[in-house]
């Protein structure tokens, strides 16, 4: 059984998640959160140190909660083909962007970084991003084989990953360009799918479209 002090610290931080996301991190004092969590005003200086440390746990806490759901290699095992952990890997971080509730909370919380920066950006890539992105950067070099370069294994993931994140930030005009399709199970599921058939054949063609000259390529 958890401690109390443990259930009080996961109390603070689910309220505080749930106003950042909605407010952001500038907008949400420490007297809001602690006043709905219904603690001393002092228990976040007490239990985290400060707001901003407060803010890394929020993020700490719901990035394990998507990834405990959907990992990066769920349902992967080392003998499957790349392609086939390329297509797991895709599931997964859309399900994790897309989920109904607070799993998705960390990439709502990190979409606010792009317009609303903070000072946490060096931990982000550090902690969450670039263990994910290597992940994916190797299964990619798999596919591309012996002649592809570490830098072009991360250049195809960040394209790939872009694609995820162009649904989760601009949901509204995606939909709208969609004829107003509602974002839900089946219509994420064939944007994955999409993604990945997408990507599959760009990646698999790449070594040879990049081996042309650059005049060749655009004349």
């Amino acid at each position: 059984m958890e401690s109390d002090e443990r259930l009080k610290k996961i109390a603070i931080i689910e309220i505080a998640g749930e106003l950042f996301v909605e407010n952001g991190f500038q907008k949400t004092t420490v007297r809001q959160i602690c006043k709905k969590a219904g603690v001393n005003l002092n228990a976040v200086n007490y239990y985290f140190g400060s707001k901003m440390k407060l803010y890394m746990e929020v993020l700490r806490y719901y990035y394990e909660i998507g990834l405990n759901k959907y990992p990066d290699d769920r349902g992967i095992k080392k003998s499957d083909p790349p392609e086939q952990k390329m297509r797991f890997y895709i599931h997964s971080i859309m399900m994790r962007m897309f989920e109904e509730g607070s799993p998705t909370w960390f990439y709502k919380l990190v979409a606010r970084e792009y317009t609303e920066p903070t000072d946490v950006e060096d931990i982000l890539i550090k902690e969450f991003m670039r263990p994910s992105y290597a992940m994916l950067a190797s299964i990619i070099e798999d596919i591309l084989g012996e002649k592809a370069t570490e830098k072009t294994a991360y250049l195809c993931a960040m394209s790939i990953i872009g694609q995820c994140l162009y649904f989760r930030n601009s949901p509204q005009i995606a939909s709208r360009l969609l004829e107003n399709k509602k974002f839900d199970k089946k219509e994420i599921l064939e944007i994955e799918k999409h993604i990945y058939v997408f990507s599959l054949s760009a990646v698999t063609y790449y070594m040879k479209i990049n081996s042309l000259k650059t005049t060749e390529y655009f004349n």
